[in-house]
């Protein structure tokens, strides 16, 4: 066995018994520790990722992102009338060994849509559930809800056993138990989440690899280096100005995706000057994005028109803002600011790429007068000040955790809505009335419409500089199969495993 790449189990055992899981361990490096593994209390991708390795949901989105395919629930139908979802769940069981039951299902939804959730609005649609026996299940709306099921696809739908969470509360959530591939066996905040294989994961004969490691290394570049060095077998995010000598190296695989995310800078549209739309349009028209794309990500990226990502209903046609400092200049002067003025931006310090943004934004601001001070934060604090609002300027980015960007356009740019606009604070009524009626309006052109309106209306309003759409890299030892990057940033780790 490669010693160096992998930690065995069984000494001189390639498998296990037939159907069981390779007796190895599996170590990923991602650049960020989760914040909760709650599914209803955390937003940040690294609790999710990890989530969507310990919970399973109802239904999920399919590998490439255009389709809803099986996940607890074997089959689902939807009433004519749109109001009755009906799902029978497969003979599933947690990672204790007890049953995955309709009431599970009921308690958990119920909970996503509580005072205490932070992805309500998501779930509160559904407004009642009968339980035709401990596998069949069927939720009642009182008016058709098109991201119903989309919804249902989401993290924070996560079945959770209803015994368990009501006896421990939150304490719950530090030992969790759930019906996905991998139960947790000790987290080390900051530095690694160790997993195990779940004996009673529904998927026959998953995951192929009996543990796993999640290794917390903020710096891409150390990332790279652990890889050589077969202390891990896959990295999330290497960084990019590494990817071609990483592609030329014995023994190491690379792969690239284009997910649906968008990078961008939030402007907090409570604070003087970002309260006035002509300074932000004047900031988008400041910025040379494809400079930033070829200096930053190397060529690997799109210029973005809108903090929504081309997904489903995109407008692909919406022109992005365009590098103009004469047009930015006179709408500075419009706004009373002709010679500048002083902003901190707030910076993820572990994301390397929001780094090296973060000065050539310092740069390209300079000959509008706009002097830039960088604040660097690790990125529990990054995001919680961005929460408070305690901010001027921040580098950030949004994903999407399903295939309707019916939860991306609520997440960025309705207020009031659990984000207010991804924090920005920015509000448009017309966008707000949209989102209302999108989401009773079936899917089709008209539809399709109102969302093209939606993001017009927010490309207009610029709460946030659009940056980019970037594509998403990885690396994997090539012993590793399977390891991939999906469309909603998240990887299946039941799908991995190791070829000699």
């Amino acid at each position: 066995m490669n010693g160096p790449f992998r930690s065995l189990l069984v000494t001189g055992c390639m498998m296990l018994t037939a159907g069981m899981a390779q007796a190895e361990t599996l170590r990923v490096a991602m650049g960020v520790d989760p914040v909760s593994l709650d599914p209803i209390a955390t937003s940040d991708n690294a609790s999710i990722w990890t989530q969507l390795l310990i919970y399973d949901t109802l239904i999920r989105p399919s590998k490439d992102g255009k389709e809803l395919e099986p996940g607890l629930a074997e089959s689902w139908e939807v009433s004519e009338d749109g109001l009755t979802l009906t799902f029978k769940l497969r003979d599933a069981q947690f990672s204790d060994g007890t049953p995955v039951t309709a009431g599970d299902v009921q308690f958990s939804l119920e909970r996503a849509a509580s005072e205490k959730s932070g992805w309500a609005g998501f779930f509160r649609p559904i407004t009642g559930y009968e339980i035709i026996n401990d596998r069949e299940i069927a939720l009642k709306l009182d008016k058709p809800f098109t991201p119903a099921l989309n919804n249902l696809a989401m993290f924070s739908g996560a079945i959770l056993p209803r015994k368990l969470v009501e006896e421990q509360g939150d304490d719950f959530f530090s030992d969790p138990v759930g019906s996905g591939p991998y139960a947790l066996a000790k987290w080390t905040r900051g530095s690694k989440i160790e997993l195990e294989a779940n004996p009673h994961y529904w998927q026959e004969g998953k995951p192929y690899i009996e543990n796993a490691e999640l290794d917390i290394v903020t710096e891409g570049s150390a990332r790279t280096i652990k890889l050589e060095a077969g202390d891990v077998d896959a990295i999330i995010d290497p960084p990019l100005n590494q990817i071609e000598a990483l592609k030329a190296k014995d023994g190491i695989a690379v792969g690239t995706a284009v997910p649906y995310r968008s990078d961008f800078v939030q402007l907090n549209t409570t604070k003087a000057p970002f309260d006035d739309e002509k300074v932000r349009r004047a900031l988008n028209m400041a910025v040379d994005k494809n400079a930033l794309i070829q200096g930053v990500l190397y060529g690997a990226g799109k210029v973005a028109a809108s903090a929504m990502p081309p997904m489903a209903y995109a407008d692909l046609d919406l022109a992005p803002y365009a590098y103009d400092l004469d047009a930015a200049r006179a709408l500075l002067d419009e706004a009373g600011l002709g010679d500048g003025f002083e902003a901190e931006l707030l910076v993820n310090s572990g994301m390397a790429a929001h780094r090296n943004v973060a000065v050539a934004l310092q740069a390209m601001m300079q000959p509008l007068g706009i002097k830039l001070s960088i604040q660097m934060v690790e990125s529990g604090t990054h995001w919680e000040t961005t929460k408070a609002g305690n901010y001027e300027m921040s580098v950030s980015y949004a994903t999407s955790d399903t295939i309707d960007p019916d939860q991306l356009i609520g997440f960025l740019a309705v207020n009031p809505e659990r984000a207010n606009a991804y924090h920005t604070e920015w509000k448009s009524e017309r966008l707000n009335t949209l989102y209302q009626e999108e989401r009773v309006t079936g899917n089709g052109e008209k539809r399709g419409a109102m969302f093209r309106e939606m993001v017009q209306i927010l490309h207009n309003g610029a709460p946030y500089i659009f940056l980019y759409h970037p594509a998403s890299a990885w690396a994997t030892r090539d012993n590793v199969e399977g390891f991939e990057i999906l469309p909603t940033s998240n990887f299946r780790l039941e799908d991995v495993k190791f070829t000699d």
